[in-house]
């Protein structure tokens, strides 16, 4: 049986999506009116019919609720309600914008930009309406009877103040159900909630108790080890609330708030929706074909230096292991001699001698990964993600680091961008499960930005 919070949020989603799918077909036949019969006489030479437009509708729909989900506008907490703020709505309204030009341009038909600009506008206020209207039906159908089920994880100063606060929160009270320690016999209780056991025991603890909440509350927890009890919980309705300012990064956070003036980074879901998907595939779909066109030539020029000036093939091939543990071939421009063996240690140094000379210029600027747009195209990777990995490695790897294989690989990520090889393999691990958790077109977008940075600089490529 679901918890009763969790209920909810299922069925105020519902409720929204119902509510922006009544808002699509109703903002667009009103634009129509107000384009046909106000702004005729004003705006002359429109001649499109009216079936040119209704035969959009189910795209529009398509389109709409997946810039909608994309940034967060089917996200409900206690806290901000059925209404995610004005920021989302702006990036969600230009996320629709964008996709519907791309899409009048895939279809070769000149929609009237007039109207698109009516709709957008039209359509807010008539989508905040509908979601007021129908988050109160929601509220109705399944009120929160129950507060969350709470568990903090810690043991000092930390714990005690997040229990304190959690115990002075406007509405249903969090029902904390018990605090874990970092190691067994530290104290019995904290803040005057019962110790139930150690933070390892928190996957066993989390389907017995119901748990709807954690609080990451530990000053002494290294990253690893929240990573680790994390990822080891099966339950994937649990938000995660860490209490520290250990993950740095403000892009592409499930939401950032504070209690008792600590800053809480909420951790989102490990598990990505069916139009989270499809919008990170599209994005795949759009930006590598481009990319593949716009750098053709200086691929052609690398390869053609490549086979002048060295021996072999100038794109090497690799055997990676990708999502699911699938395996796939690879594609990058040689830049080790041909008598290097293709699984030795990659270089951690720029004076490596089983680097080539063009090669050591092409791993300094990252060229060699370009052919990797093949392997995007091909659907084995995505623009953003792990990297991916050689099977030797995946089959040394434990349970909750196995995860990582849940997601597609990417050509670059986070660890790419906060250090790249200056960062040891645990480093890795931590900000690839860190994307994993929270992936979002958002935070792609500024993964590749900081990328394009980084690459200029040459820090960390060797």
């Amino acid at each position: 049986m679901l918890a009763p919070i969790r209920r909810q949020q299922r069925v105020f989603i519902l409720f929204l999506i119902a509510a922006d799918l009544l808002t699509v077909p109703l903002s667009l036949l009103v634009t129509w009116y107000i384009r046909t019969v106000w702004l005729f006489g004003l705006l002359p030479g429109f001649t499109h019919t009216i079936n040119t437009y209704v035969a959009t509708i189910p795209v529009l729909v398509v389109l709409w609720i997946a810039s909608w989900w994309s940034t967060g506008m089917y996200v409900f907490s206690a806290q901000q309600g059925a209404f995610p703020g004005l920021a989302r709505r702006i990036r969600a309204v230009f996320y629709l914008a964008v996709s519907i030009m791309a899409a009048s341009y895939l279809v070769k038909i000149d929609y009237s930009r007039i109207m698109l600009l009516i709709f957008l506008v039209l359509s807010q206020p008539v989508n905040i309406l509908f979601r007021a209207v129908f988050s109160f039906l929601a509220g109705k159908i399944a009120p929160v009877k129950q507060s969350p089920a709470t568990i903090v994880i810690g043991s000092g100063e930390f714990a005690e103040r997040v229990i304190t606060s959690l115990g002075k929160f406007p509405g249903p009270k969090h029902r904390i159900k018990g605090v874990l320690v970092e190691h067994q016999g530290i104290t019995d209780e904290v803040g005057g909630i019962k110790v139930v056991g150690e933070a390892r025991d928190l996957p066993r603890l989390a389907d017995s108790l119901s748990i709807d909440e954690v609080f990451f509350a530990s000053g002494s927890m290294s990253r690893t080890d929240m990573l680790r009890i994390v990822n080891s919980v099966q339950k994937e309705d649990i938000v995660f609330m860490l209490v520290t300012d250990l993950f740095e990064i403000a892009a592409g956070v499930s939401s950032l708030s504070s209690i008792s003036r600590m800053p809480v980074v909420e951790i989102g879901s490990s598990g990505r929706g069916v139009f989270s998907n499809l919008t990170k595939r599209l994005m795949d779909l759009i930006m590598s074909p481009v990319l593949v066109v716009i750098l053709a030539p200086l691929m052609a020029v690398i390869w053609i230096i490549l086979a002048v000036t060295g021996k072999g093939s100038p794109v090497f091939k690799q055997t990676r292991v990708g999502r699911h543990g699938k395996k796939f071939t690879l594609y990058k421009f040689r830049t080790m001699k041909p008598e290097t063996d293709e699984y030795e240690v990659a270089p951690v140094a720029g004076d490596d001698p089983r680097v080539t000379g063009i090669g050591r210029m092409l791993r300094k600027t990252s060229l060699d990964e370009l052919p990797q747009l093949f392997n995007v195209l091909q659907g084995h990777m995505s623009m953003v993600g792990p990297r991916p990995e050689m099977d030797f490695i995946v089959r040394d790897y434990n349970a909750w680091q196995r995860r990582r294989l849940d997601v597609k690989p990417g050509i670059t990520g986070l660890w790419q961008i906060m250090g790249r090889k200056d960062l040891p393999l645990h480093e890795n691990l931590e900000y690839d499960f860190y994307y994993m958790r929270n992936q979002s077109v958002m935070l792609d977008m500024a993964i590749l930005a900081r990328t394009v940075v980084t690459v200029l600089k040459g820090r960390g490529a060797y």
